[in-house]
């Protein structure tokens, strides 16, 4: 059994939003939230919950099901798509089936019957502060790692070769972040399911087929993703020095795929255009870094420039031209200033120094084009374009 104090150390500073409509429920649980939460923001139905989710930074969402104007599976639904990593509870005084289905399907934190039974509440509590603190970890830590390589860069500014090794640290505390983000769902739905069926069981009650394959088939699909993102991201750490013949769509995709969570959660949407008969000679990996530090900028000022979602857009494009590959990838954020176009390849300028920019990132995908024998440059055209230009190679026999 979990210890009060202790879960109470982790959780009392978190900002919680509480969505209940019953009077009676909400005062007697806000209650009970009080022993453990220092910020509490309680919402009377679903639409009054989504409205002050929207207006507060909100680290942990507790809800009812049945409300009205909006209940909680739909505000629930609403908060996951934008913002997937917000834990969500549910609280309900129903255990159908049906409920329980649609709440893993949203990709809820846990759900819970009333009345609340304490120790579970705390259990589940505990696991949700723990992902809440994992995450807080990692951003802290990637910011550590990019501060130490912003300060090894100006010891080693002259050697290129180190600064190339020091940049793949820095990208690996964005991708500890990724691997965490990617992984995340998938547990919590392996999780949701085997609950499901264990609950069934314990109260025995007869699953119908359907639901036993569908849950079944669930738990093989989210198996599935764990491994294909496992197996990209060895791939992207492994040391391969070798440049070699590669199909740039898949180096595309495989990029992509890295970062496929992070463009979900901030809404934007991608669209690619590569065909398979484009060969580049190169490392992949290096390509691949490449191609991440210039989505993962594009994702930025797309989240700055405050787009609706349908007009939040990055678009890759590969064309081949009489002597070179080219690889197009514009975003839909409010552009590069012109006076500082012929800046930004330059080491340790960053148009994000209150943020804790280093400025690594776009002269890292300068020295990887330089290493290869292909140029980068960037424009405007309705938003940021860099384009790249790799020297063409003949496919393979």
């Amino acid at each position: 059994m979990l210890d009060t104090k202790e879960v109470f150390e982790e959780i009392q500073d978190l900002k919680i939003l509480y969505v209940e409509d019953n009077l009676d429920t909400r005062e007697m649980t806000k209650t009970l939230l009080e022993d453990f939460f220092n910020h509490i923001i309680v919402a009377e139905d679903g639409q009054d919950g989504y409205e002050q989710f929207i207006k507060n930074e909100i680290d942990l969402v507790i809800t009812d099901i049945n409300m009205p104007k909006m209940d909680g599976l739909k505000m629930a639904q609403k908060i996951k798509d934008i913002s997937v990593d917000t834990p969500i509870l549910i609280f309900s005084a129903y255990s159908d089936t049906e409920n329980f289905v649609k709440a893993i399907r949203i990709g809820v934190d846990g759900y819970l019957i009333k009345p609340i039974d304490i120790v579970q509440f705390k259990q589940v509590l505990f696991k949700c502060t723990e992902d809440i603190k994992i995450k807080k970890e990692n951003e802290e830590y990637k910011t550590l790692l990019e501060q130490k390589v912003a300060n090894q860069i100006e010891i080693l500014r002259q050697k290129d070769k180190i600064l190339l090794d020091q940049a793949k640290f820095a990208a690996m505390g964005e991708m500890i972040d990724i691997i965490a983000h990617q992984w995340k769902q998938p547990l919590n739905s392996i999780v949701m399911n085997s609950s499901m069926l264990k609950y069934s069981i314990k109260k025995n009650e007869i699953i119908e087929k359907e639901d036993f394959i569908e849950c079944y088939e669930n738990l093989n699909m989210q198996v599935e993703n764990l491994l294909v993102t496992l197996s990209e991201f060895r791939n992207f750490f492994r040391p391969n020095s070798d440049a070699k013949e590669e199909r740039l769509d898949n180096i595309v995709a495989s990029s992509l795929l890295l970062l496929k969570d992070e463009l979900i959660a901030n809404q934007i949407e991608i669209e690619t255009s590569c065909s398979e008969d484009l060969f580049i000679k190169a490392n992949a990996n290096d390509i691949k870094q490449l191609i991440i530090n210039i989505v993962a900028n594009a994702k930025d000022e797309i989240v700055k420039s405050n787009l609706m979602a349908t007009d939040r857009k990055i678009k890759i494009a590969c064309d081949s031209e009489e002597d070179s590959i080219v690889m197009h990838i514009k975003n839909s954020g409010k552009g590069i200033d012109e006076e500082i176009l012929d800046k930004i390849f330059e080491m340790n300028f960053s148009t994000k120094t209150e943020n804790g920019g280093t400025g690594i990132g776009l002269y890292m995908c300068s020295l990887i084009c330089e290493k290869h024998g292909a140029t980068i440059k960037a424009s405007n055209d309705d938003g940021a374009v860099f384009t790249i230009k790799f020297p063409k190679v003949k496919k393979s026999e």
